[in-house]
């Protein structure tokens, strides 16, 4: 089922409420322009017209530590549509961004939740995608032109969004499912187009901040840091960022 609105705050709302509701798996909504889209940690997504913007609604037969790793699949699929359709090469930044000529052009943000009311508990994974497709620089906030692209900035070509929406939401589903069957070759293929690898970054959790340098990820999805001290790092949350050059580790913990 896919139901299209010009128009809405965020789609991964209307999708939670519609997973309230008992929906099919492979529900898609669609919006034009978003008013309050969302991404990491309760940030805003600035959702200009122009560009693509949906939330696919699933129940993927995955494990419970396999969830996290849809973000990671998603992003997969999303570069690999990228590359076939708009004909533009995207770096995934862990854990749910796309990168192109060194800004960002996509995001994406996994919702989960389970239905307890079922046994076994059903678990609704609520993907939202955002890529910047026809929409030009000067549509976005003065303060987003030095960290944000869009796909026509670099390429000046106009893209359809209905096949590009066909297309996203294929390949999702396809790399999703191939989670279950062959997680490696997912995780594998994602390292390959890994932003962060190798990079100086600055990782930030709570009081604390560490310098390191990206080593990819780890077997469960966590991203690799190694310190100034050579320790490996493992992260989950927080936010990780390219830093200018590794520096000494900083916190305020004693």
């Amino acid at each position: 089922m896919r139901i299209h609105v010009p128009q809405t705050d965020s789609t991964n709302r209307i999708a939670k409420v519609m997973g309230a509701q008992g929906v099919p798996s492979g529900t898609v909504i669609w919006a034009e322009c978003q008013s309050g889209g969302k991404g990491q940690y309760g940030r805003s997504f600035a959702s200009p017209k122009g560009g693509l913007y949906f939330s696919l609604l699933l129940h993927p037969d995955l494990s419970g530590s396999d969830l996290s790793l849809i973000t990671l699949a998603a992003g997969l699929a999303c570069r690999d549509v990228l590359s076939d359709h708009c004909k533009v090469e995207t770096m995934i930044k862990w854990p749910n961004d796309l990168y192109l000529a060194g800004k960002k052009v996509a995001g994406i943000l996994c919702e989960n939740f389970f239905d307890t009311s079922r046994t076994p508990p059903v678990a609704t994974v609520i993907i939202g995608v955002g890529m910047n497709i026809n929409s030009s620089l000067h549509d976005f906030p003065v303060e987003l032109h030095a960290l944000v692209t869009t796909v026509y900035e670099q390429t000046k070509k106009l893209s359809s969004l209905e096949s590009l929406l066909v297309q996203s939401v294929t390949h999702i589903q396809h790399v999703v499912e191939t989670l279950r069957n062959d997680r490696n070759a997912v995780l594998n293929r994602w390292q390959g187009y890994d932003y962060l690898f190798d990079k100086p970054l600055r990782y930030e959790h709570g009081s604390e901040t560490v310098f390191g340098t990206g080593k990819g990820i780890a077997s469960d999805g966590r991203y690799q840091l190694v310190d100034h001290c050579g320790e490996m790092r493992l992260v989950l949350g927080g936010q990780l960022r390219p830093a200018i050059a590794t520096c000494p580790v900083v916190s305020d913990e004693p």
